[in-house]
């Protein structure tokens, strides 16, 4: 998926030093937060491939021309909501929400736009 520690732990709902330590062998996933992870990227598109005589395995599922349509219509809304979205403004909480709304829109309006270009060359 081409995904940070992050930004897995972030679709997965599970704490980023969670993530790192099931990276390193450190801890064993206890089995619903391996289910979280799994969850998470079945919804970004990973197929889990069961033992069949060659061994588990990984891999992502084929985007169809009405999906990524679906996701370029997503990412225009999202352009627009972003443009109407007010600045951040004078140091206040209201100010610092505005900002972080922004950010996390930003933020997935990248991941959308990931998602299409990887969808392209399928």
């Amino acid at each position: 998926m081409d995904w940070s520690q992050a930004q897995l732990a972030d679709q997965s709902n599970l704490s980023e030093s969670t993530i790192r330590n099931f990276e390193k062998g450190r801890a064993a996933p206890s089995v619903n937060n391996l289910a979280a992870v799994v969850r998470a990227l079945e919804a970004a598109g990973c197929i889990f491939i069961a033992e069949n005589g060659e061994g588990p395995g990984v891999r992502l599922r084929k985007v169809s021309g009405g999906e990524r349509h679906a996701i370029s219509e997503q990412i225009e809304t999202l352009e627009a909501e972003i443009a109407d979205m007010p600045a951040g403004g004078e140091p206040s909480p209201e100010g610092g929400m505005n900002t972080m709304r922004k950010a996390v829109a930003e933020n997935d309006l990248a991941h959308l736009k990931v998602r299409r270009r990887k969808s392209e060359h399928k």
